[in-house]
């Protein structure tokens, strides 16, 4: 690769030489012809010289014998009109000479222009070379990155592939995942509907139960209540004033069924709980029912409430198998037991 672009800017070279000869082919041919002149002339100028010492030479003869002087009188014409001839042509070879010299001196400060011409062509030329040099340098170097870059493309893009084939596998496996768990939160709901259906029979059976038993020993606590004359002697042992006469308090605790009933060991504050999933504080001490909290939390029915000793904390029993204790101060649900 090196060699060949030498080759180039060689051929490059030998072509601009010779279309810059070709410029200055008429100045050439000039320069060539009035070398020639001149030759010429120097040739001429000395056959004039020759002829002057002929002509001299005759003179003299002429002037020293009487019977030569007819024969040096006619070379003597002959000579002259010879050096008049050859005077005109040295005048016209002189002015032709004074022209090529002034030609010669045109086309001399033109071959210095020119020459500057071509040395700042030259230079032009070499910074070029220098710039493609440079640019060849540079474009080699950019081929490598692109190579490099090319490289790096197909690997990045292979890598695309396999992480979208990743994320096509793992929206597959989520949905999948997705598939299973709506399945499982219907069996989950099923399940618990299932539990619903049968915890409320079993609160229906215990509540049917509690009613029918509540009936039989009512029925059982009528008929063993004796009657006047049974009763008649036993009357003074028995303080008329604390039997109850009447309902007391009577008010609608909860929405739905009254499932227990609580009396507070130390305050006149009764705990009720119901089936709508509450335990309600209510405050008997003023002559009137007043509501003092509600303790939520649980997640079905409530069918049993206890104070502990102190009246400080309540426990209550739900039909979702859980029991949750709260206290009665802030009403906060503390423990829940499942």
């Amino acid at each position: 690769m090196q060699e060949n672009w030498r080759d180039i800017i060689a051929d490059r070279l030998r072509e601009r030489n010779k279309n810059e000869s070709a410029r200055f082919a008429d100045i050439i041919h000039y320069n060539n012809r009035l070398f020639d002149t001149a030759a010429k002339l120097r040739q001429e100028n000395l056959d004039l010289k020759i002829d002057r010492k002929i002509r001299d030479s005759v003179n003299v003869s002429g002037a020293g014998g009487g019977g030569g002087t007819t024969f040096g009188t006619d070379v003597a014409t002959i000579t002259n009109a010879q050096i008049q001839s050859l005077e005109k042509k040295v005048l016209a070879q002189q002015e032709e000479l004074t022209d090529l010299h002034k030609r010669k001196g045109e086309h001399s400060q033109m071959v210095i222009t020119l020459n500057q011409k071509l040395t700042e062509l030259q230079r032009l030329l070499a910074e070029k070379e220098r710039a493609l040099a440079d640019q060849t340098a540079l474009c080699a170097s950019l081929k490598e990155e692109l190579d490099e870059m090319k490289a790096s493309h197909v690997t990045i893009k292979d890598e695309s592939l396999a992480s979208q084939l990743r994320a096509n596998t793992a929206e597959d496996k989520l949905r999948a995942v997705q598939d299973e768990n709506t399945k499982l939160l219907n069996l989950l709901m099923e399940y618990k509907s299932r539990d619903a259906e049968i915890m409320n029979k079993e609160n229906d059976k215990f509540v049917k139960e509690k009613k029918a038993r509540i009936e039989s020993e009512l029925e059982r606590a009528i008929r063993d209540i004796p009657g006047p004359s049974s009763i008649g002697a036993d009357l003074d042992r028995f303080d008329v004033d604390g039997l109850p006469e009447g309902v007391e308090f009577k008010f609608d605790a909860h929405d739905g069924e009254v499932n227990a009933v609580r009396w507070s060991p130390i305050e006149r504050i009764v705990a009720t709980g119901g089936a709508d999933r509450k335990v309600k504080l209510w405050d008997v001490g003023k002559g009137v029912c007043e509501q003092r909290g509600v303790l939520v939390g649980s997640n079905q029915g409530i069918n049993s409430v206890e104070f502990d000793t102190t009246g400080s904390m309540i426990l209550a029993a739900s039909n979702d198998s859980a029991s949750r204790m709260w206290s009665v101060v802030d009403h906060r649900l503390r423990v829940s037991f499942l």
